[in-house]
């Protein structure tokens, strides 16, 4: 009976040491530069300020236990799926029946909460608008202009004379402004 056990104590032997060799190899060779930023207290990636007691959002709660609710079905469905392969024929019919009851319930669970907006994470009073977007923002925007509507056709025959100088922004080349045009 005890040999039945003596793999399962060697692997969690090995997953020890496995797990105190990394962490402490970590804690000698990892780099260390501390500062205050550091050294804070890190609370899911925003800054600490404020008072501990600050009001707190119902609906984190409710998710939360909306989570163990959907999570408890998990842990009652695994072992269901399990042991009915191994029942007879008579008590597969009536365990059928029984857990659809129970997924049937948390169903109408899930529809009630999701009729009650629980999962609705907006609760600003715009979201809930029915018209949230002004009529200016969908009306047709003018065609864009480049500024070089009114210059006319391009005409490739006219190439500037002369080395050209480096220079900043489009209006300069247009002027065609040249080393010898500067007098340089």
């Amino acid at each position: 009976m005890l040999n039945n056990y003596i793999p399962l104590v060697i692997m969690l032997a090995i997953a020890t040491v496995i797990g105190i060799v990394m962490a402490s190899l970590s804690f000698i060779l990892g780099p260390r530069k501390p500062n205050a930023y550091k050294e804070s207290s890190y609370e899911c990636g925003m800054t600490p300020v404020g008072n501990a007691r600050e009001r707190f959002p119902i609906k984190f709660y409710l998710i939360a236990m909306l989570f163990i609710v959907f999570d408890i079905e998990t842990v009652f469905l695994y072992p269901w799926a399990v042991t009915f392969r191994k029942l007879p024929n008579s008590l597969r019919i009536f365990e059928l029946a029984e857990m659809a009851v129970f997924v049937g319930i948390l169903f109408v669970g899930y529809f009630y909460i999701l009729g009650k907006g629980a999962l609705d994470w907006d609760e600003s009073d715009q979201a809930h608008a029915a018209n949230i977007i002004p009529a200016e923002v969908l009306e047709a925007r003018p065609k864009l202009a480049y500024g070089n509507e009114s210059s006319g056709p391009v005409d490739l025959g006219k190439v500037p004379v002369g080395a050209r100088v480096p220079a900043y922004g489009a209006s300069s080349q247009e002027e065609m402004i040249t080393t010898t045009a500067r007098g340089a």
